[in-house]
């Protein structure tokens, strides 16, 4: 028998998407879907974990019905078109279910910025709703031998609606972070415009159809009396055969679109350690919200066939459903219009417009740490059941979730208004992901809903990574100027400058562009009087001066400054404390130089008188030792005679001398007298030896004469025995 399109598809064919309350439940509430994300909200593409991220495939199939009877195990054996349309439609009246299946093919996003994204999108999808459907009609459709009818049933049907949706998408998104860097308040929204192709489009309303069903000869029968209203098209597909490839016969175009908003609230965290922030999961509480599939398709004239038809079956009268069970719509139009059951009623136009199951979606998600997070989620229907709306249904959910990069475990928990409860379970592993939103709930009962999900897509994750700070200055390495040397994050990472490189950095220098000393804050050390001597240096900071002189000036040019020289406009002398050499005499011979300071004297006699020269060398020569009672003079005295000369020489050089000698009163006259004259001669001839010329010097001998002291006393005669000079012109 023919496969269900729905399972044929999720079992032969690799790709998907979304589809009913909540698509890829569990997977769609983590922060590493990468670019699957846009399908659950066009934001969740801007600040995204990975940098680029590829879809290769994922799939999605979803079977639900307001009635039960679902197990898990259905979707691996045994499902075939009549035994699955016969649980989903198991009940006898107002039978409403939903089943869908979502083929995304390869997809695309990238983060061009920090702040803003974009991804491009293939997707196939396949969307059927029943609505009001008597469920033991249908079942005689589907198989008019086995329909299970024992006894005639009647029929009181009101609008009814069955119809399947098959189309493409070809979307590009957009992602853009709105609020500044660093802010608690993170908001970022997002907007996808597709490109909508249909490829088949089938229906079957009904209104009032009145009646009874009746099991004759083995078979399900309309019995009359009968009446009621029909209406029928197919697109031309036929979709118990319809495969991939039936997606690109297109048959209607449109456009759709989504747009989300995500809300953020960040705690304080630092992440400048990092190259980037985006491996992180940096908020708390997440808000956020979404218009999914607003849009709608035109289905072609061309390929419609659309028809009404008024039913009439007279009492007595039966219609075998025998003759339409596993038809085509073209079949089973065609065995309407052969009929005379059936009346052809006024024709519909064969243009028509579908539009797409819209839904509101929100969701608050909360991280309670690092890996766990726990996920609050609704999801409104916005289409009402017409005739060429498809609709999804109200739902909500929570769902605890353990997740890192690599690996993820989701628990959603979910309510629906067409299945109710469901509890399922989700695994991500690296690019591959796989769950159910029904598989618990399906394991151990009854359900009535059986779904399951998986795919596979790769991408660039962002790593946590330390930023490089070589230096260690606290500044990383791609914002810090001077990487190799350890700096300040007011000067990029650079050591506070020192412009005139006087080791005082500017800051702390109030003179940046001249050195100078830091116990003047970087200026240089103050010359008050400008003479090029520092103050510190100076000893006279008020008045220019010398650097020889430690900044005080020499007025009077003496190599003696001021500040020690008594005489500072007066050249002198150190031993004069800055004086000249004094003359106290005032003879014009200074006193250094002058042999008389005190008595004036001409400069050829060193400032002595003549005759007081000759006195002087006379009180000299009292000092002179001659042996007892002779001429000759004692050693010890040879230093008065060195002096003597120099005396006449250097002092006196001018004149010449009489040398006399005397005795006292002891002895003869004759013996006085030469006594005193060989020992003036001793004298002379002892000035002689020392350079004086003999010319300058008569000895002369004058004995007792002359006494200048008492000869009656000892120290008398003593001072008579002498030597004297005198000038002889």
């Amino acid at each position: 028998m023919r496969k269900y399109v729905l399972f044929m598809i999720l079992f032969h064919f690799a790709s998907s998407k979304q589809t009913l309350a909540q698509s890829f439940p569990g997977y769609n509430t983590g922060n590493y879907t990468g670019v699957n994300g846009v399908f659950f909200n066009p934001a969740n593409i801007a600040d995204n974990r990975y940098h680029w991220d590829i879809n290769l495939f994922a799939i999605e199939g979803f079977v639900g019905t307001d009635q039960g009877g679902l197990k898990f195990g259905d979707f691996t054996h045994s499902f075939n078109a009549d035994s699955l349309r016969s649980k989903l439609l198991k009940g006898h009246a107002k039978v409403n279910t939903l089943n869908a299946v979502d083929i995304l093919g390869p997809s695309f996003m990238i983060n061009l910025s920090p702040r803003t994204s974009i991804a491009f999108t293939t997707r196939g999808r396949v969307v059927s709703n029943a609505k009001d459907i008597n469920g033991d009609l249908s079942n005689a459709l589907i198989d008019a031998g086995n329909s299970g009818i024992t006894s005639p049933i009647n029929l009181d049907m009101g609008n009814t609606i069955s119809r399947a949706t098959g189309w493409m998408e070809i979307g590009a998104s957009l992602g853009q972070v709105f609020s500044p860097n660093g802010s608690h308040h993170f908001f970022k929204g997002g907007i996808t415009l597709k490109y909508l192709s249909g490829s088949a489009d089938s229906y079957l309303t009904t209104n009032n159809i009145k009646g009874t069903l009746e099991n004759i000869a083995g078979y399900a029968h309309i019995t009359g009396q009968a009446t009621g209203y029909i209406s029928v098209n197919t697109t031309g597909e036929d979709f118990t055969q319809y495969a991939v490839s039936d997606f690109f016969k297109f048959s209607g175009n449109g456009f759709g679109g989504d747009i989300g908003f995500v809300y953020e609230w960040r705690p304080d965290m630092d992440y400048s350690r990092y190259t980037n922030d985006f491996f992180a999961n940096k908020y708390k509480l997440k808000i956020g919200i979404s218009l999914l599939d607003f849009g709608s398709i035109q289905f072609n004239k061309s390929t419609n066939e659309a028809a009404n038809y008024n039913l009439n079956i007279p009492d007595g009268n039966s219609f075998n459903l025998r003759s339409v069970s596993g038809k085509s719509v073209q079949q089973f139009i065609h065995v309407l219009n052969t009929s005379p059951y059936f009346i052809a009623g006024t024709p519909q136009n064969s243009s028509y417009t579908v539009k797409l199951p819209a839904t509101l979606q929100g969701n608050v998600d909360w991280l309670y740490n690092k890996n766990w997070g726990f996920n609050f989620a609704a999801q409104i229907n916005l289409n009402s059941a017409g005739n060429f709306n498809l609709y999804n249904f109200n739902a909500y959910s929570v769902t605890p979730r353990w997740e890192n990069q690599l690996v993820s475990v989701d628990l959603p928990l979910s309510y629906n208004e067409l299945t109710q409860f469901n509890a399922g379970l989700a695994f991500r592993i690296g690019p591959f992901f796989i769950g159910s939103g029904s598989i618990i709930s399906s394991i151990f009962q009854n359900s009535k809903q059986a779904d399951i999900h998986l795919g596979l897509h790769f991408g660039l994750l962002y790593k946590k990574k330390m930023r490089l700070d070589k230096d260690k200055d606290g500044i990383y390495d791609d914002v810090d100027k001077c990487p190799d040397e350890p700096g300040v994050a007011r000067y990029q990472g650079c050591p506070i400058p020192d412009t005139d490189s006087d080791g005082i950095n500017d800051e702390e220098d109030s003179c940046k562009t001249v050195p100078g000393a830091e116990r003047y804050h970087g200026c240089p050390i103050p010359d008050r009087d400008g003479d090029g001597v520092m103050d510190e240096e100076d000893s006279c900071i008020d008045v220019p001066g010398l650097l020889l002189y430690h900044g005080c000036p020499d007025s009077d040019g003496d190599g003696i400054p001021d500040p020690q020289d008594k005489c500072p406009n007066e050249k002198g002398f150190a031993r004069y404390q800055g004086c000249p050499v004094p003359d106290t005499d005032g003879d014009g011979v200074n006193d250094e130089e002058d042999l008389c300071p005190k008595i004036p004297g001409p400069a050829s006699n060193r400032g002595c008188p003549l005759g007081q020269a000759a006195l002087q060398l006379t009180a000299d020569f009292r000092n002179i030792l001659f042996n007892y009672n002779k001429a000759t003079i004692r050693p010890e005295s040879a230093y008065i005679i060195a002096r003597a000369a120099r005396m006449i020489n250097e002092q006196i050089p001018s004149a010449n001398f009489y040398i006399d000698g005397y005795t006292d009163n002891v002895g003869t006259d004759a013996q006085n007298k030469g006594m005193s004259r060989a020992r003036a001669k001793a004298v002379a001839d002892a000035l002689i030896k020392e350079g004086v010329k003999s010319s300058r010097l008569i000895p002369r001998g004058f004995g007792k004469e002359n006494p200048k002291c008492d000869n009656n006393t000892e120290s008398g005669r003593q001072c008579n025995r002498r030597v004297e000079v005198k000038i002889r012109d």
